[in-house]
């Protein structure tokens, strides 16, 4: 197992595996070196990090005291047709999600934002699927938004709509392999594709 953090174009990895690290600067976790490697990073020292532990899960609590946790959920959503909803926002095609609130459980949030970022009204979640990390800078501080993806069904295929909120300019039902999707999407976002048992060919 590994954690995969996205600094902007950027990878922080974690893991408990050392030939994981491929051609990233190899360092051994430690707390007291986070925060120099860090700012490093961001000022563009390394082209990405890959930090080993024996203990992975104790080394990635340790790991999120230097940020401030946001967590979210949303959904890969596809319908009976192979097509999955994307929305398109600031010059890229991404999947919809929003921030948790009080009291609601991680898939009342991934279809209440779906809802509210697309009006897609009917969707079923089939299965969890791995969270991924985002790390951005935000009223001064290092903020990491963790959210958590739910594989969705929805038997809809019509045209929908943006809402007008978070800046959506467009929805579209596109094919994973779409070609639009190879040059203006997330990596993250491919690889929720893969996990999803998602072809991108």
């Amino acid at each position: 197992m590994s954690y995969k953090v996205h600094f902007d174009k950027k990878m922080v990895i974690l893991s408990d595996k050392p030939e994981e690290a491929g051609d990233l600067p190899f360092y051994h976790f430690s707390y007291a070196n986070v925060p120099k490697l860090l700012f490093r990073l961001e000022n563009d020292e390394f082209p990405g990090l890959f930090f080993y532990h024996y203990d992975l899960n104790r080394a990635w609590q340790h790991f999120l005291k230097f940020f401030d946790v946001i967590h979210s959920a949303g959904g890969v959503i596809y319908n009976d047709e192979g097509r999955v909803l994307f929305i398109y926002r600031r010059g890229y095609w991404d999947l919809p999600k929003g921030k948790t609130e009080p009291g609601e459980t991680l898939e009342q949030t991934a279809i209440r934002e779906i809802s509210e970022e697309t009006g897609l009204k009917q969707v079923d979640i089939v299965r969890p699927l791995p969270d991924t990390y985002h790390v951005f800078w935000e009223g001064g501080r290092r903020k990491i938004k963790i959210t958590h993806w739910f594989l969705m069904h929805t038997p809809e295929t019509g045209r929908l709509e943006p809402t007008g909120t978070e800046g959506i300019e467009r929805l579209d039902w596109l094919l994973p392999g779409d070609p639009r999707l190879r040059e203006r999407t997330f990596n993250n976002v491919k690889d929720l594709l893969r996990d999803a048992g998602l072809s991108l060919d």
